[in-house]
């Protein structure tokens, strides 16, 4: 299976190591200070437009009052310290406290250079502490001392960056588990990388709600181990990337994988251009899942949908969905799901498919299998199965000739291998598994990972409003149509649909928040 060309995947950027970073920024600055002077004034004023949008989720529509920074001596450092200076000039009522675990006379020069110019536009706003070495106790109580008993909005965690190496010493130490512990931060935000993790991380680790990769993702943040510390991930693209210098196994999506919705359609085109996706799945006992999808397909791009689902939801579907083709199955008695017995139908019509999205709803009933089976024989064409169609019998065909790609959260992938459901899936297992049977394998999570052969590639987009029953079968339809347009580079086609989804439910947290939204609400949004 091919992947796509770098120089038409320019929204993929490497994920290093610490020390590869390190190697990198050596060889993009070489100890150019303006340059890195105009590297950090981007960092910063990246770090407080992602803010804005992420702190939307804790905060909805109210303003910041209160700020904390944890400044380390290093750039890390001077990044945060723009960033709250930028969140100031949008927030002029709000205070700021920064405390400096190194002291002042350690800041290096360009942290020391974003501290004078913060002093000299809002200095009137800052309050800050040059903590003490000594105990858990002691550090614990001075900074109780100087927060006092106001709650923070949004705390920003600037201490250590991509030299760190274990162990944390002291004061550092003892500040990240006092502030860890404080229950009063609305929002915790790690810029860069959380304090504590690195390539090697210490048990203690600053535990951040966000963490914004700027200019480089960096390993240690998607090692299985470090994800209760690094939360969610923000990639901050800040041009480091030329087409000429992407390649890496280890990749992230950037906003570039968005750009196709940008593109305008040629005005002599007709729906026929944009190619027939055929979804196939429901039961009598599960219509809501195919719906979704379906839904999904319809808003995904593609030319056509047609639905092949169990004669008894035809009615209601088609009147909620008129924009696709609904061609109604036999059923299963028992159970509602489809009868081998509508294979012949799908016969006549499987040569119009440019793509095929299978699963969502259709139960597990082994005659539905053994249909499913039959009718991928049938086509050429892509294929995208979820759900009920991760069997090992049908994930494990011969893909040789088409593309397969398949969309399992971390119980479904651990039943495709037979594991206990609540195993942890690591890179590795999803390597081995799409390099054994061809596959382009998704899982689910926070990131997302998308994998082909060796390569790895995260989508950092979503939230915790995805954690909800449906959000997966609104995926299949937007992988499924996307599959389906013709021309489409498969792995372009999940990487555009993971991001896309994942972006949309990010809009709708901003503006609904997490906890009263509905799946089907992410598709407002696309």
């Amino acid at each position: 299976m091919s992947f796509p060309l770098l120089s038409e995947c320019a929204y993929l950027h490497p994920v290093l190591t610490s020390e590869e970073s390190q190697v990198f920024e050596g060889e993009l600055f070489r100890g150019n200070e303006a340059l890195e002077w105009k590297a950090m004034n981007h960092a910063g004023r990246s770090i407080a437009d992602q803010a804005l949008l992420d702190i939307r989720e804790a905060l909805g529509d109210a303003p910041i009052h209160n700020l904390l920074l944890l400044v380390g001596k290093g750039h890390n450092g001077g990044d945060a310290i723009i960033a709250a200076r930028h969140l100031l000039n949008r927030f002029p009522d709000a205070k700021v406290k920064m405390v400096f675990p190194s002291g002042l006379s350690h800041l290096r020069l360009l942290a020391h250079k974003s501290l004078d110019a913060f002093q000299v536009s809002h200095g009137e706003q800052l309050k800050y502490l040059s903590l003490r070495q000594g105990s858990k106790d002691g550090v614990e109580a001075q900074i109780q001392s100087f927060l006092g008993s106001e709650s923070i909005d949004l705390c920003l965690d600037g201490i250590l960056g991509m030299q760190f190496k274990p162990p944390l010493r002291s004061p550092i130490k003892e500040l990240i588990e006092c502030v860890n512990a404080l229950e009063s931060i609305q929002c915790r935000i790690a810029v860069d990388v959380p304090s504590g993790v690195g390539d090697n991380s210490d048990e203690t680790r600053f535990r951040a709600d966000f963490s914004y990769a700027t200019g480089i993702a960096k390993r240690g943040m998607f090692e299985l181990q470090n994800r209760p510390a690094v939360g969610r991930i923000r990639y901050l693209d800040l041009g480091f990337f030329r087409p000429s210098n992407l390649y890496a196994k280890i990749s992230v999506l950037s906003d570039g994988a968005l750009g196709f919705r940008k593109a305008l359609r040629k005005s002599q085109v007709h729906k026929k251009k944009f190619g027939h996706v055929f979804v196939l799945g429901g039961s009598a006992a599960m219509p809501g899942a195919i719906l979704m999808t379906v839904r999904a397909a319809v808003k995904s791009g593609v030319g056509l949908v047609t639905a092949f689902v169990p004669n008894s939801i035809v009615a209601e579907a088609a009147s909620q969905i008129p924009e696709a083709m609904w061609c109604g199955l036999p059923e299963i008695p028992e159970d509602g799901g489809l009868a081998l017995e509508g294979l012949s139908q799908i016969r006549e019509l499987a040569d119009k498919a440019t793509a095929w999205a299978i699963g969502p709803g259709m139960g597990r009933n082994p005659e539905t299998a053994t249909l499913i089976e039959e009718v991928l024989r049938l086509s050429r064409s892509p294929v995208l199965l979820d759900a009920d169609a991760l069997l090992p019998e049908l994930v494990k065909m011969d893909w040789s000739n088409r593309a397969c790609a398949i969309t399992p959260h971390n119980g479904e992938f651990n039943r495709l291998l037979d594991r206990p459901l609540n195993d942890p899936v690591g890179i590795h297992d999803l390597r081995n598994f799409s390099h054994e049977f061809s596959c382009i394998a998704l899982l689910k999570g926070s990131p997302t990972a998308i994998v082909v052969e060796d390569r790895v590639v995260y989508s950092c987009f979503g939230s915790p409003v995805l954690a909800r029953g449906g959000s997966g079968d609104i995926l299949a339809g937007l992988i499924g149509g996307r599959l389906a347009i013709p021309g489409a580079n498969s792995v372009e086609s999940v990487l555009q649909g993971a991001a896309w989804h994942g972006w949309s439910a990010d809009r709708l947290a901003r503006t609904q928040g997490q906890t009263s939204a509905k799946a089907t609400d992410v598709l407002d949004f696309l």
